[in-house]
């Protein structure tokens, strides 16, 4: 798990595991080890035998990175292999409570009237696209602050040292159903029946946020083939479950799965389109 404990990612990774965990009759264990926005938990996993024995829970950051940084210690494409996709969730703009924007519109009349002194926290190579584009659209200019993880970066939101954070919806939406944050847009065409009173951002009529939170598994490349599809096979098998379901909506996440090949395909294709967004957001490779 190369993001830290306690957010959406890691959530959903101890709900799957907890099921494979049964159905193996083996422990699965979750591994946090969150670090340069998932570079360092996704490396060990490109480096580990490929015996079966490890695998990798890999997020958006896992196709962002090839285009944010300059220099990786492994290859994105040739170093794993993919197993499945597993879930899929909508991205969420929340805020603090603090900030006193009600509405996607309030708050980008709010950045411009406060200009550069509003501030987003981001923990990974998705956050920091969902607040560039959300910067584009709205036509503001939201300063970027850059935290280790997601469960940090929302930590500050309710605390309101930072006014602005942009995560999955399975991230935001207990804080949201808590009152610690406000959500105010959620990406997608249609809102989410989790959150109906949360519009989407296409709503305020700056066009589609075209970003989402998706969830997938990977191995060392090299890691048989037959484990590969059996691991595949299992995860399409738990994702049938009803218990299973209802655990991740709870999570604000809906189950997705593929084959290998179909997540292969995905990944390449998710590079190259994210890739035309960021440099159209000026984010260049560091």
């Amino acid at each position: 798990m190369p993001y830290g404990p306690g957010g959406g990612t890691d959530n959903i990774a101890r709900a799957l595991g907890e099921r494979l965990s049964r159905k193996w009759n083996q422990p699965v264990v979750i591994e946090n080890r969150a670090g340069a926005e998932a570079v360092v938990g996704t490396e060990a996993v490109a480096r580990a035998p490929a015996d079966g024995y490890t695998l990798g829970f890999v997020a958006p950051g896992h196709t962002l990175n090839p285009s944010t940084r300059a220099k990786l210690p492994y290859d994105t494409l040739r170093d794993f292999a993919p197993i499945t996709m597993v879930a899929q969730t909508p991205f969420a703009l929340a805020v603090s409570n603090e900030t006193p924007a009600r509405t996607a519109q309030e708050l980008a009349a709010l950045a411009k009237a406060r200009p550069g002194k509003l501030a987003y926290a981001s923990a990974d190579a998705s956050s920091r696209l969902a607040g560039e584009m959300f910067n584009m659209l709205a036509g503001v200019h939201i300063l970027n602050v850059p935290y280790k993880s997601i469960a940090n970066a929302i930590a500050d939101l309710v605390g309101g040292h930072v006014q602005i954070n942009y995560a999955s919806l399975s991230s935001l939406l207990p804080h949201h159903a808590g009152g610690k944050v406000r959500l105010l847009a959620i990406s997608g065409n249609e809102r989410s029946p989790l959150a109906p009173d949360v519009p989407t951002l296409a709503e305020a009529g700056w066009g589609a946020w075209e970003i989402s939170a998706w969830y997938a598994l990977c191995a060392p490349a090299g890691t048989p083939r037959a484990i590969i599809e059996k691991v595949a096979k299992d995860v399409a098998d738990i994702s049938g479950e009803p218990e299973y379901r209802a655990a991740l909506l709870k999570l604000g996440a809906v189950p997705l799965t593929t084959s290998p090949e179909g997540f292969a395909k995905f990944i390449v294709d998710d590079i190259a389109r994210t890739s035309k967004v960021l440099k159209a957001a000026g984010i260049q490779a560091q």
